[in-house]
């Protein structure tokens, strides 16, 4: 009967949207997702971008379906010449960067068919060029991006020839019409000095998780090193002045120059920066919070290739492990994981190929960044309090239906392909459907609950999994549990 009355009160609750998050002052984290998903890969040679998508669960994405082409200049609406840079948003939107057309694409599959090839399903999200914009912002060659909590969308710009000023610079898409074009909508986070023609070349940029944005520099000439830079606001300016940008890690010298694409930071704080000279992988964090790198004891060159490779850039999964493109024949998608948890990656046990196009029926031809999505996610309080009301949130890509369910057990992760892995006790009476809907254009699917106040629940634990997608994708969350108290 205390199962019966719990359901029927949990399945009383109202749906409600979430409101959209506010835009303050500050820089909040995203990467990486709790429960990783997908990945996304442009490809400079085919000017397409690549969905890659496990759907045998085998760990693996080379397998007949697993590679898509999520979008392709040939078939969408938007011309792409050089897509090196990608990040995914909190609610799956997928953003590209292209140095040459020096715009950034947005990219979201409204009708569930697997690409974004139909209207409206591939946008300008920001034009760069000369006139672009309302704000007046220019990116000549824009290099890779990442995306905050709030959805601010951060871009590193190394410059050309025409146009040779480097900057970092801020998108927000304040209106909500899918793009950041209009006024006050783009903003110049950091100016570098031009110098003579610009020594500097920024080539990406995260949200360290303290908060602070850090990116990699590879300057050709003047009195930077190359190397990963924090940026420091300390006047609360809301920019950065050229005294605020501080070396936070400059690695000791090697055999050959080095060069610095990209980096990728993980749940524990661990920054990962691939040297694709010297074709290693260095791992460091500021474990003594003095705000920059010792080089003899929080920083170790993670991983070095046996044989000749070429990694680009990389991205953090929410089980420790790094993916990372690698643009070498095999073109491939490497996984390394630190299984013996040692702080370094063994070449011949630790890494292991995810996709290569020795196997995959399409070959991305030039994997040159990498981003992964988050799987559906449910989140609610470990405990919950019988006297107050309560929220569940579904994260989960706009758009997305979302089926929430609820069980009083659980089960062993039961492989359910493709959709993923199964953890509640479905046995009728101990559970059922909690509610259904849409999750919105910006934040999560909301379940509003009332404060119960019924006694004979305190002490039980239910569980929640959700079932997330379109009609191409549909995908299984993580499993989520709270306690009820009083």
């Amino acid at each position: 009967m205390k199962h019966t009355t719990y359901s029927l009160l949990l399945g009383a609750s109202a749906v409600a949207l979430a409101a959209p998050a506010a835009h303050t002052q500050g820089l909040l984290p995203l990467q990486p997702f709790s429960q990783t998903g997908d990945v996304f890969v442009p490809c400079p040679s085919t000017d397409a971008v690549y969905r890659l998508q496990d759907l045998d669960l085998d760990g693996r994405f080379d397998s007949p379906g697993e590679t898509v082409e999520f979008y392709s200049d040939a078939i969408g609406p938007i011309p792409l010449t050089n897509p090196n840079g990608i990040t995914v948003g909190l609610n799956g939107v997928v953003f590209v960067s292209d140095s040459s057309e020096e715009v950034v694409v947005r990219l979201i599959d409204l009708d569930g068919d697997g690409v974004c090839h139909s209207a409206g399903e591939a946008t300008l999200f920001f034009d760069g060029r000369p006139g672009g914009n309302q704000s007046n912002i220019t990116t000549a060659s824009p290099a890779n991006l990442t995306v905050d909590f709030i959805g601010n969308v951060w871009l590193s710009v190394a410059g050309d020839g025409a146009n040779p000023q480097d900057r970092i610079v801020r998108l927000f898409d304040s209106n909500f019409d899918g793009n950041a074009n209009g006024l006050g909508e783009a903003a110049v986070y950091h100016e570098f000095p031009s110098g003579a023609g610009g020594d500097n070349l920024p080539q990406d940029v995260t949200v360290g998780a303290d908060g602070h944005l850090y990116l990699v520099d590879i300057p050709s000439a003047g009195s930077l090193a190359k190397g990963v830079y924090r940026l420091d606001d300390v006047n609360s300016s809301g920019s950065i002045d050229a005294g605020e940008v501080l070396p936070f890690f400059v690695p000791p010298t090697l055999a050959s120059n080095p060069f610095f694409w990209g980096m990728t930071i993980d749940a524990d704080g661990y920054f990962y920066l691939a040297d694709t000279t010297n074709e290693t992988i260095w791992r460091f964090r500021d474990d003594n919070n003095n705000q920059v790198i010792d080089n003899l004891t929080e920083a170790v060159q993670w991983w070095t290739a046996p044989g000749s490779t070429l990694i680009w850039r990389m991205a953090a999964a929410s089980d420790g492990s790094i993916y990372a493109a690698e643009s070498q024949a095999p073109d491939s998608i490497l996984r390394f994981f630190d299984a013996d948890s040692n702080g370094t990656i063994d070449p011949l046990t630790e890494v292991e190929t995810v996709w290569s196009d020795l196997v995959s029926a399409i070959d991305i031809v030039n994997p040159r960044s990498i981003a992964l999505d988050r799987k559906p996610t449910v989140s609610i309080g470990a405990t919950t309090s019988i006297s107050a009301p309560f929220v569940i949130n579904t994260f989960a890509t706009e758009g997305d239906i979302a089926l929430l369910y609820w069980s009083s057990a659980t089960v062993a992760p039961l492989g359910i392909a493709p959709y993923g892995f199964l953890e509640l006790n479905l046995t009728p009476g101990l559970s059922g459907l909690l509610s259904a809907g849409t999750v919105p254009f910006f934040g999560p699917f909301s379940v509003n609950a009332p404060a119960l106040n019924l006694p004979g629940l305190v002490g039980v634990t239910f569980h929640l999994q959700a079932l997330c997608g379109k009609a191409s994708r549909l995908r299984l969350s993580n499993l989520a549990s709270t306690t009820f108290g009083n």
